[in-house]
């Protein structure tokens, strides 16, 4: 009687761990194929896919370990050892992966140490799982049943490292540029914590993966809500998100903002010498180049045709000009190190607003005047007239 019953209990397990790995794998294929265009150009999908990937791998190893563990032959250990060897090692991988997204979609400067201390990780990842080839240091598959080994745990720290690495520098980074920024992060952390408590909890349920893709489709949620923000050109935000800052200004009452509007020098003789196309890459290496330039203090939009302007969180004008000098400094040095048949610079002019008490549309008319004195200086020191 006893031995049925344990029988039974196994076969539920399998069961309720299949189901959920299914309705999982069910789900991320949906929004792999409603989303299968933007999978391929957007920067941001494409970190997505990789978690989706490595999700979809995880629920098909979470069954194949579930499934067969227990089971005799050589075949079904091998199968057990190899899906217990990608679980802690997709457990990793998917942390990397989501903090790679979260420094990419800020764009948060990934620093030399810290860059090493993720490469670090990854080394005694790789050493731990050959180590286990010959050694059960982090899990074991004798007579085909899976015990946690003492190293186990490694992989776990390291996959929370990860992530709360990531929320470390969001949190950094929304501090720097206060509600300028949309992605709300909580979207992810919530169904992952979850996931993770109620496993814990209850070991028959096996929802950790299936947790994970549902909050991937919160984050590809949050994205398209962003969409309706993003010039599709350069990936930058576009002149809609200016007015939706002011709205949330007058709801929050928030405090005061800087704004640098940016023109570029001479971009119509780049359209009409080398083409339209030619133009277009030079609006997306610019973008590129104001990211690095400030994306530490604020958000970078594209205001209209060359026209650029930043939004910062900060009204120190000491540290405003630095920014401006640092922009300029990043501008010279791509000059110089590329091969383009033109160079690339632009005119700059700031103003301090109160966006609560302050239209947008008069606060960039404000920061257009600062600039044009900047364009028109410009073009007298190098005796063109201004377009």
């Amino acid at each position: 009687m006893l031995r049925v019953r344990k029988v039974n209990m196994s076969t539920n397990l399998s069961f309720s761990v299949l189901t959920a790995d299914v309705i999982s794998l069910m789900l991320l294929g949906t929004l792999y194929f409603s989303n299968k265009q933007r999978m391929s150009h957007d920067r941001d999908m494409k970190f997505i896919m990789r978690m989706m990937i490595i999700t979809a791998i995880s629920n098909v190893a979470d069954c194949g370990v579930y499934y067969f563990d227990g089971s005799n032959g050589l075949m079904f250990r091998t199968l057990v050892f190899v899906s217990g060897s990608w679980l802690f090692f997709g457990n990793v991988l998917f942390g990397y992966t989501w903090a790679k997204f979260i420094i990419t979609h800020m764009n948060i400067p990934f620093t030399t140490v810290r860059k090493r201390v993720y490469q670090t990780l990854w080394i005694v990842v790789l050493v731990l799982l050959i180590i286990n080839l010959f050694w059960p240091l982090v899990f074991s598959n004798q007579d085909g049943v899976y015990r946690r080994g003492p190293a186990y745990i490694v992989f776990l720290v390291f996959a929370f490292f990860y992530i709360v690495d990531s929320v470390y520098l969001y949190a950094q980074c929304r501090k720097k540029i206060g509600t300028l920024k949309l992605f709300p992060v909580q979207v992810f952390l919530a169904p992952v914590i979850i996931g993770v408590v109620v496993q814990a909890l209850f070991v028959e349920i096996a929802i950790t993966w299936t947790s994970i893709a549902i909050a991937i489709a919160g984050i590809m949620t949050a994205l398209k809500n962003e969409l309706i923000f993003i010039d599709r050109l350069t990936g930058l935000y576009n002149r809609g998100y200016l007015t939706y800052l002011q709205q949330e200004a007058q709801k929050e009452k928030s405090e005061l903002v800087a704004g640098i509007m940016l023109d570029l020098n001479g971009f119509k003789q780049i359209n009409d010498n080398y083409g339209h196309s030619e133009g277009d890459a030079a609006l997306i290496l610019v973008a590129d180049l104001l990211r690095k330039a400030f994306c530490e203090y604020g958000i970078v939009t594209r205001y209209a045709g060359d026209e650029f302007v930043v939004m910062l969180n900060t009204t120190d004008e000491q540290l405003i000009t630095d920014l401006i000098a640092q922009a300029n400094d990043i501008f010279e040095e791509e000059n110089t190190t590329n091969d383009k048949p033109y160079q690339l610079s632009a005119s700059m002019g700031y103003a301090i607003s109160d966006l609560s008490k302050e239209t947008i549309d008069d606060f960039m008319n404000r920061i257009d005047k600062q600039m044009y004195q900047n364009k028109l200086a410009y073009y007298e020191k190098n005796d063109r007239r201004r377009r």
